[in-house]
């Protein structure tokens, strides 16, 4: 399973970055935002190693550090296709003295520069790199270009290194959403049950923890959640549970994450809150039977 998706989503993190080069001459892994961020080649990167560890997942397969090697030399196949994709697709157009992306013309490889030699991969890289200009725009609005042999390697690393951190943080990303029952060599299922108003969480986990430690769940667990549940005041902000559990070993628990304003209002997760606590699994299976929240 991961082997199919693996290699689907790296075929397709190489066919649209190619096929945007050729309809609209965009290349997809230079586009960056604030002028450094790579965003374009952060979502190939991710995209290109997604169908892998998801597959890993859908196998019942603990990502381990040797699957973040295999996703790295993912990367790097994708890196090298679409680079070799796009001197495949370079013509160099006589009457207006420029390269252009099709599947007809004079293909770069017949010409040679001064400097650089006859137009091979390696070399074509390479003065594509040093020659390029670097445009910088704000709201569509082209407002300078940098042209430059030193600049153009600078950027161009932090792109290809951009490409390379896509695919391990798509790892990253799918490990941490993801728990793995080591007893059963399986993954835990995982479902949102309830919220819980922010103002009132000090006297849920109070005495949520109290219930545990007394073993008298059973009686009380939906009365305390339906006690603190409300709604979430005036404030929006709230705490979400999610049960995670499985059902092979008969294991629980209760993750919660804090979602808070910031600084502009919106509510947004609080990544520095974690909370999970065990809870007894013949306790919470009315909710395992029950739709998600």
């Amino acid at each position: 399973m991961s082997i199919i998706l693996g290699l689907f989503t790296l075929l397709l993190s190489i066919a649209i970055p190619l096929a945007l080069l050729l309809t609209t001459n965009f290349q997809v892994i230079h586009f960056a935002l604030f002028f450094i961020i790579p965003v374009g080649a952060i979502f190939t990167g991710y995209l290109c190693g997604y169908g892998y560890f998801k597959g890993l997942v859908l196998s019942n397969r603990k990502i381990t550090g040797g699957h973040y090697f295999v996703g790295l030399i993912m990367a790097i196949v994708c890196l090298v296709s679409v680079l070799y994709g796009t001197y495949y697709l370079s013509c160099f157009n006589e009457e207006e003295q420029k390269i252009e992306y099709s599947l007809e013309g004079n293909h770069v490889s017949d010409y040679e520069v001064n400097g650089y030699g006859e137009m091979t991969f390696p070399k074509y890289t390479r003065y594509m790199i040093e020659n390029t200009p670097v445009s910088f725009s704000i709201r569509s609005t082209n407002i300078t270009e940098v042209s430059n042999p030193i600049f153009g390697w600078i950027v161009t690393i932090i792109d290809y290194l951009g490409l390379l951190a896509g695919c391990l943080a798509c790892g990253s990303s799918i490990y941490d959403k993801y728990e793995y029952c080591d007893n059963c060599k399986k993954y835990k299922k995982k479902k949102k049950i309830f919220d819980i108003p922010k103002p009132n969480g000090k006297g849920f986990f109070d005495e949520l923890e109290t219930l545990v430690n007394n073993l008298n769940m059973s009686i009380f667990l939906e009365e305390i959640i339906d006690k603190y549940k409300n709604d979430r005041l005036k404030t929006g902000e709230y705490y979400e549970c999610y049960l995670i559990y499985c059902e092979s070993c008969r294991s629980a628990s209760f993750k919660f994450k804090l979602y808070e304003k910031n600084k502009k209002g919106k509510v947004v997760e609080n990544d520095d809150f974690k909370y999970t606590i065990d809870v007894n699994y013949d306790f919470v299976r009315n909710y395992i039977k029950k739709d998600a929240a």
